[in-house]
């Protein structure tokens, strides 16, 4: 997730003409239910505005999305951008997919997705949404997606990933400024769609989006009266949660899936406990042998790349990042796409954004083992990890929550671990879980890091199982 691994300009090109076809083609294929593009709106669509007028009419009808239609999928959806801070001219990107059933009185999840600076469409079009994206061209309905029982608003957060952007480049640098800033972003869209106040709500990401779930949940909590929402849990994917070098030690898991030999195995074993040596004396010289030994880069290949020959840092199975990420980074950037959304014609999308990266390279190091004690004692948490994850590996995670301190932590340690089932047909089982009081946590079997991309049916049962209160419930005192 460096900058380095953004996707040449060419690629993205080449994806966008070829996905401009592919959208123009379905639009002109799709139902008359389907609003036609108006080429003339090629303006971002900025919200607050009428917000502050309390004109929220116009602004629902302005931020509607009919793009969706076109694939059958028949909820209502709205985008466009709210100013979270006007000093800095500080903006948020959303899109809100409403639920297909039972849309007045269903769930609402907020997603973010992680890097960070990553866009939650990528959750979207790649994990969780009603529609997925196949290279080279292929756009279709996904099925099962979580759209048909709770709404997402899908927001690009922190500003600065995604859409999101800062016409003063005032990217937030600390876990606390993107609170703030989701904060406000949320009581503003509470305004907009005051349907939504007192609604069930969950916070859910992915990688290093899971600390911003838990960030704001353990505010919300703190604080009752910060948001006018029902607060019911926190979903966090392959979870960026522990201190970078805590988490990110793949040597083991390198070596016994056979991606070092000896040798490199030893070396890489080796660089890590340098690292947590130098650490406590220097962390900026400890970051910086971070940033070179994982990830990986175009430019100047990290230790990594050189000692497995792998060019992506996610999973034993992809030595190069998937295609179908490349193809969405293209979609996205498609101009009738961003209009069709409101983000703007001249609105661009990264794969990650570098001037983040580098802001938040010390929240790295940063352990949020309080917070998420705190949220566990007061909520309910469902974290998942992959079993093929290379980057933060799951026995990492672990190790890690078995170190914590909260009302069921021994409960926890000694809890059994079971095998799980998506449904009770599926064939075998698709991962174990371990469950104390109201939190779960579960390894996905053949998943990595790439999360809900990999097993995007097996982390949708999962979610709906913990929605539903069949994982990570039990009624205090029982």
């Amino acid at each position: 997730e460096k900058s380095s691994e953004l996707c040449s300009s060419s690629y993205a090109l080449i994806c966008s003409s070829k996905l401009r076809d592919s959208l123009e083609s379905s639009q002109n294929g799709a139902s008359e239910a389907t609003t036609p593009i108006d080429p003339s709106n090629l303006e971002p669509l900025f919200l607050t505005p009428m917000i502050e007028t309390c004109d929220y009419d116009t602004a629902q009808n302005k931020s509607r999305v009919q793009y969706f239609r076109q694939y059958g999928i028949n909820s209502s959806a709205y985008s466009g951008y709210i100013t979270v801070n006007k000093t800095t001219k500080n903006n948020m990107f959303f899109l809100l997919i409403e639920a297909e059933e039972n849309a007045t009185t269903a769930p609402l999840m907020l997603w973010t997705q992680g890097g960070p600076g990553l866009s939650a469409l990528f959750g979207l079009f790649l994990q969780n949404g009603p529609v997925q994206i196949k290279y080279p061209t292929n756009v279709s309905r996904r099925q099962p997606t979580i759209q048909q029982n709770m709404s997402v608003l899908y927001l690009d957060a922190p500003v600065g990933a995604g859409f999101s952007f800062s016409n003063t480049s005032s990217y937030p640098a600390q876990m606390e400024d993107v609170i703030i800033d989701i904060v406000e972003f949320m009581k503003q869209f509470l305004q907009l769609f005051s349907q939504y106040k007192k609604r069930e709500f969950y916070v859910a990401g992915d990688s290093y989006a899971a600390r911003y779930s838990v960030m704001l949940a353990e505010k919300m909590l703190k604080e009752k009266s910060l948001l006018d929402l029902d607060l019911q849990g926190v979903i966090g994917g392959v979870g960026f949660l522990a201190p970078v070098l805590q988490l990110a030690d793949s040597s083991d898991f390198l070596y016994q899936v056979s991606m070092l030999n000896l040798q490199g195995y030893t070396f890489l074993k080796d660089h890590f406990k340098n690292m947590s040596i130098i650490f406590p004396q220097n962390s900026t010289i400890a970051l910086g042998m971070l940033l070179s030994t994982i990830f990986t880069s175009e430019t100047q290949k990290t230790l990594f790349q050189n000692l497995t020959q792998y060019d992506d840092h996610a999973s034993p199975l992809y030595t190069k990042r998937p295609l179908d990420m490349y193809a969405c980074v293209g979609y996205v950037n498609d101009t009738n796409f961003k209009i069709a959304i409101h983000a703007g014609a001249n609105a661009s999308v990264q794969f990650a954004n570098p001037h983040l990266l580098y802001r938040f390279a010390s929240d790295w190091l940063v352990d949020v083992k309080d917070s998420l004690e705190y949220v566990l004692n007061n909520t309910r948490v469902l974290l998942y990890s992959g079993q093929l994850d290379v980057l933060f590996p799951a026995r990492n995670m672990q190790l890690y929550l078995e170190m914590f301190n909260w009302t069921e932590s021994e409960a926890y340690r000694t809890a059994d671990r079971r095998a799980w089932q998506p449904y009770s047909k599926y064939y075998g089982s698709a991962g174990y879980t371990k469950t104390a009081g109201n939190f779960t946590f579960a390894v996905l079997l053949g998943m990595s890091h790439y999360a809900g991309y990999d097993k995007p049916e097996e982390v949708y049962y999962m979610m709906m199982q913990f929605v539903n209160k069949e994982l990570a419930f039990q009624l205090r005192g029982a």
